[in-house]
């Protein structure tokens, strides 16, 4: 465990080299961006390769960041080694807007989606991703 705070937790798998990520609850742009920082200074620590980022227990207003993750923030974790993430959509609707817009502005980086509901496919997915 690299993290725990009632709204984001992040942890580390050496052995596979995967990067969870867990948001929970009311999150707006600025929890975001504040969540964001503390995520690409674990994956530089960590060197992880890979990262679930599951936001199926989050929910709010945080789309006004979406295209600065998109286009800054996944560039970042990318030259921090990144490779591939696996993002576990949320149950709420504003949420899902927000990743919706995030990934028309991703480029250069492997993102697959999952639904809230299919936990254990997307950790398939990453820990069978080949770079």
């Amino acid at each position: 465990m690299l993290l725990d705070t009632p709204t984001l937790t992040i942890s580390h798998n050496a052995s596979t080299g995967v990067l969870w990520v867990h948001w929970i609850g009311n999150h707006d742009a600025t929890s975001v961006r504040q969540g964001c920082a503390q995520l690409l200074a674990h994956a530089s620590r960590t060197n992880s390769h890979k990262l679930l980022n599951d936001s199926s227990e989050a929910f709010g207003e945080w789309w006004p960041a979406s295209e600065w993750i998109g286009r800054e923030f996944i560039p970042q974790l990318a030259a921090a080694g990144v490779q591939a993430i696996a993002w576990i959509n949320s149950m709420d609707w504003p949420s899902r807007y927000g990743v919706a817009s995030t990934l028309q502005h991703v480029q250069h980086m492997r993102v697959q989606l999952f639904d809230f509901d299919q936990q254990e496919k997307a950790r398939q997915w990453l820990l069978a991703f080949q770079a």
